[in-house]
Formats: structure tokens, sequence, C-alpha cells
């Protein structure tokens, strides 16, 4: 009888170390370099109906043991931080981690490593903190006509220029790119609609979806703001003022010389040749077509 109780107790003891050992051999060390995006925290954001039809969202992601995917609702409404990036023979893996010491990885490029590209989904945490700042502003919106950066299920026609009212964020994407939160805004009518948030305005490749101030101010004179909302440029015009009238550039070269800073816009055009802009002190000389 003492000799089973002590059986006993030796085999309640060696079961644990048992697994202990086997858990440790199924999970390996993994070295996780710092990669430019590491210790910033972010969310995953809804994604839009259509564009979940463009790739398989559920086979993205899995643990960092585990080959098994893991789908994309459940990791929502969870705050993650990025660890770093790992290497194998096959493939460069991007790491994250959650809150209860859960890491995740998918398959990424060394060339969106190099270029800063990261997922479209991924809500950035300070992202998430300067929409949240504009909460209870006055926004002027810009081209209400692209599902891309304004949708409203009111019936009313939201236009160009129109002042409204920043109500809440909504985390939200439906693009390859730009940012995955959006502005609940009220129109004075009490019309609601939701506009992409912007970020800074005048970001090159990237249209702005609405303006922080007013974009027609009184001072610029009936003759220039009637140009601008025609799209129409003319010599003379600041760059604020080309940008609200045809964009902002698909590229900028800078010049700098003891006169001071040049700047030359390239906007590209489909089956036509590229339109440059040259600008000096802020303002429009000249235009190459």
């Amino acid at each position: 009888m003492i000799q089973s109780s002590k059986y006993l107790r030796y085999v309640c003891v060696l079961i644990p170390l048992i697994i202990s050992s086997c858990s440790f051999f199924d999970k390996p060390y993994i070295r996780i370099d710092p990669n430019p995006w590491s210790d910033k925290n972010l969310y995953f954001s809804d994604l839009d109906d259509n564009y979940k039809r463009t790739k398989n969202f559920n086979r993205i992601w899995s643990k960092l043991h585990s080959d098994r995917f893991t789908p994309y609702h459940k990791l929502l409404d969870k705050k993650y931080t990025i660890i770093g990036t790992y290497n194998t023979f096959n493939n460069e893996y991007l790491v994250i981690g959650d809150q209860k010491g859960n890491r995740f990885k998918m398959v990424i490029n060394l060339n969106e490593i190099d270029n800063n590209v990261v997922p479209s989904y991924f809500l950035f945490e300070d992202v998430l903190s300067q929409a949240k700042k504009m909460i209870g502003k006055t926004i002027w919106l810009n081209n209400t006509f692209d599902p891309n950066g304004f949708y409203t299920f009111s019936e009313y026609n939201f236009t160009r220029f129109e002042p409204v009212k920043v109500l809440d964020v909504f985390p939200f994407q439906n693009l390859d790119y730009d940012h995955p939160v959006w502005l609940k805004t009220k129109a004075s009518t009490g019309d609601e609609g939701f506009v992409r948030y912007n970020g800074d305005e005048g970001r090159v490749g990237i249209q702005d979806h609405y303006y922080n101030s007013e974009p027609l101010p009184y001072s610029w004179g009936r003759v220039t703001i009637n140009k601008i909302v025609n799209k129409q440029i003319e010599l003379g015009m600041s760059e604020r003022q080309v940008r609200i009238a045809i964009g902002n550039p698909d590229e900028v070269n800078s010049t700098s010389s003891r006169h001071g800073i040049s700047e030359q816009w390239i906007y590209r055009h489909n089956n036509s040749k590229d339109v440059y802009y040259q600008f000096e002190y802020e303002k429009l000389i000249f235009v190459n077509k």
C-alpha cells in the first residue's frame, strides 16, 4: 500500500514534466527582428462586404507556432502590437501580439517592409487618436461622388465644399490603401454621411476627401473662386488653390537654391501625357502640358 502510494506520487510529478518538455519541443525558439513598425499599436478594421471578396482574409493570419489560419472576425475588437519580422527559407513573416501574450504571423515580402507598406486594414492607434480629435469640428467635403471616400444612407444630396460637423469615428476599410477609419458627419439639414479620414491635407498621390478649413475663402475673390469651382487653374495661384481646384499631385520634385525652394508637381492622366506645374515661392509660375 505504501509502495503504491509512493508510485502514485512519482507519476503525478513525472507527468507534468513530460507534458512541459513536450510543449517545449513543440515550440522552438524563433528569432524575431525589429522592423520600422515595431512597438506600434493597432486594431483590425471592419471590412466592406465587396472588399472581402477580393481576397480570402480568413487565410492570412495564423498563430506563431501554428499553420492553422485564424478567421479574420476573431482578430477584431482587440489591441495588438507589432513585434517584428522573422525569416524562413521560404517566407518572411510579420509578427504581432495581443495583450494576452498570443502572437500571430502573416507572410509579407521584403519590398513591403522596405517601402513601409502594411496591410490597409491595420488601424494604428495614433491614427485613431488623431481621427477622434476631429469629433465636434467642422470640415468641408470634397468629392462626394467617390464611394471610396464618401457614402451616405440618406437621400440628401451632399455636395462638394459643403460644411459638415464630425460626430464620431468608424473603423472600416474597403480599399488596399488609405486610412481605414471614417468620420461620421452631419449636414445642416440633419442628414448624416461618412467620409474617409484624411490625416494631413495635401498628401502626394492621394486625394483629400475633405478640407480642414474653408476651401473657398472670400479673400480669394470671386474670379479665383469661380475658377477653382470649375476645376480651372491660372498662373499666380497658390499651392493650396491649385490642390483644391484639380487635386493633389501624383509626384512632387523639390529643388533648393540660394533663391529659395521651387517645386515641380506632376499630374498623371490615363491615356494622355503627364502635366507639369512649376511653383516658386508657393506660387504657380509655369504649366508644361
